[in-house]
């Protein structure tokens, strides 16, 4: 491993690289910890609440991030990369971003409930668990990780993350006894995710707000400058949520909930290319421009990180797929083996599909990589279509493959189209093309 630790950091300063390892064991420690903890509370709310009624809290949980998408609105991600090129312009990102957030998460959460309390939208006992499940809204507005993902500032980030969990399981214990209590499962996230926000709050620094103001004016500019992120962050919802809800459309809860448990474990891992993720846009972010010799090394450090996480996935988490899911489980989930072997070939894909647009979208091309994900999610619908209502769940994990697939082989000929090889230091100009700020 000698060889492969001195070409990754070639051409990084050492106090850098120490800068870097720093962040990195923060996140590690809160991904982790958060990860461990979440796994037990997927466990206990899939054994607590059966396939029936753990199908219909996920099918809730999959409405409620579509919501979440229209309080993002992209400015999160847009927040993160302004924050890490200039952090000067934090105070005025930060008043606007939040109080825009908090309150579009008002208003789409009042339409919500007067929806479904006034058209037969959903059947009474999803209903519910969909209403309860919209209150995510307000800590999702709330928290301002993005913030100190722009600062890279992951130990506030990390505890955050560790907080969430730890009070999401013990309001599940407390709140979760039995399949009749699946209304209660979606309140224990949202007081989780309250605490995480708190937290965040609480460690701002003294003063940061200064002068800063509430600008209407400034708020829309940002949201077109992050119209791109938005736009995909919604695309990657469907394709990331089409199948739960063309399941529970076509085929019973009980199907909902053993591909949902299969998904969930999946989730699990990826979490690691996930924390690298998050880890190194708003480095790239900040790198890009400043120093384009840093930004070239950081993308071989990430292609190689990616591909090592990749083959793990595939050489272990493959052939382990069926024993965890019997672990975690138990038997009534015997017939998600299948599904999580499918849907880990997918993870290994999405790893690399993380390595190559990341770089894109620090760099500013976020308008290349939404005409993949656009035309990546409507190949998912059309064969989730085609497929699902007769074939189910095991359909449903081949769909996702095919997308994940589709969408990285996309990506890997915009990436060379538009990055000078895979060893550039910057992409390659574009007639009219300004950088994003």
């Amino acid at each position: 491993m000698a060889w492969f630790s001195r070409w990754a950091r070639a051409g990084l300063d050492s106090n850098y690289v120490k800068g870097l390892a720093k962040n990195l064991v923060w996140l590690i420690f809160g991904n982790f910890g958060a990860l461990v903890i979440g796994f037990f509370v997927n466990a206990y709310l899939a054994r607590k609440l059966g396939q029936n009624a753990f199908g219909i809290y996920n099918y809730a949980q999959t409405i409620a991030l579509y919501a979440c998408l229209m309080v993002d609105c992209g400015l999160n991600v847009y927040g993160n990369r302004a924050t890490a090129r200039d952090p000067a312009r934090a105070s005025q990102l930060l008043i606007n971003i939040a109080a825009f957030q908090l309150i579009l998460g008002i208003c789409v959460v009042v339409l919500s409930v007067s929806a479904a309390n006034f058209l037969p939208i959903w059947p009474g006992e999803v209903s519910a668990v969909v209403i309860m499940s919209l209150l995510w809204l307000f800590p999702f507005a709330l928290n301002i990780e993005w913030l100190y993902l722009g600062f890279q500032k992951m130990r506030a980030v990390a505890l955050g993350r560790v907080i969430q969990q730890m009070v999401i399981g013990l309001s599940t214990l407390l709140l979760v006894v039995d399949s009749g209590s699946v209304v209660w499962a979606p309140l224990a996230r949202a007081i989780g995710g309250m605490a995480s926000a708190g937290w965040l709050l609480w460690q701002l620094p003294s003063g940061i707000l200064g002068a800063a103001k509430i600008h209407l004016r400034q708020t829309v500019g940002y949201i077109r400058s992050s119209k791109w992120f938005w736009m995909s962050s919604v695309f990657v919802q469907i394709y990331h949520g089409s199948d739960i809800l063309i399941l529970q459309m076509t085929r019973s809860p009980a199907e909902v909930g053993q591909y949902s448990a299969g998904f969930r474990l999946m989730s699990m891992g990826i979490a690691v290319i996930a924390l690298i993720n998050v880890w190194m846009f708003p480095i790239l972010s900040a790198e890009y421009g400043r120093d384009p010799g840093v930004f070239r090394h950081l993308r071989r450090l990430y292609y190689a990180t990616a591909g090592v996480i990749s083959g793990f996935i595939l050489g272990v988490g493959v052939p382990l797929a069926p024993r965890i899911v019997l672990w975690v489980y138990g038997e009534q989930y015997r017939n998600s083996m299948p599904i999580l072997q499918i849907l880990m070939i997918a993870a290994a894909v999405l790893t690399i599909n993380g390595a190559l647009s990341q770089p894109l979208l620090a760099a500013g091309n976020e308008s290349g990589v939404f005409w993949q994900i656009l035309f990546t999610a409507v190949v998912n619908v059309v064969l989730n279509l085609s497929f699902i209502p007769s074939y189910g769940a095991a359909a449903a994990a081949g769909v996702y493959l095919a997308s994940q697939i589709f969408g990285t082989l996309w990506l890997f000929f915009l990436y060379r189209r538009r990055m000078k090889g895979p060893d550039g230091g910057s992409p390659v100009a574009r007639p009219g093309q300004e950088r994003a700020t």
